[in-house]
């Protein structure tokens, strides 16, 4: 039986896909398999003929997940309508703590698993910062 290949796809508004890639590389090291789509950034440009040639590229025993910058916006909608049919798990408003924990999961736990758990320590990282230190402080000097 063949292994399952995951595939990773970072589609965004403007130039975010490559300044999150490069914080990855960064803090994971260089990684196979991760593709980027930057749409609007030459001549307005949209993302179907990139995205078109990696669900070409597509192995039989591949998966691909999408992370996309805004549920609702139009990379997202248009991820939606071409990957119908293919094996893609499409998550959306991601940050690079779920960007980490997807890409450095186990391969054999299954995608679903991998991102759900992801998403839920993913939240767990946005923060009011400067409300928690405050509050801290109150409690210090209480």
């Amino acid at each position: 039986m063949e292994h399952t290949t995951r595939k990773f796809l970072i589609a965004t508004h403007g130039r975010f896909a490559t300044g999150i890639k490069s914080s990855l590389d960064i803090i994971i090291g260089a990684t196979d398999n991760v593709f980027l789509i930057e749409a609007y950034v030459e001549e307005n440009k949209g993302i179907e003929g990139d995205l078109e040639k990696i669900l070409k590229d597509l192995q039989p025993h591949d998966e691909l997940i999408v992370f996309t910058d805004l549920l609702g916006g139009s990379i997202t909608n248009q991820v939606l309508r071409h990957t119908q049919g293919h094996p893609v798990h499409v998550v959306s408003g991601f940050n690079l703590a779920l960007l980490i924990e997807v890409l450095m999961a186990d391969a054999e736990t299954p995608a679903a698993e991998v991102i759900e758990a992801a998403i839920v320590n993913a939240r767990e990282q946005i923060a009011y910062v400067t409300k928690l230190m405050a509050n801290a402080n109150e409690e210090e000097a209480s």
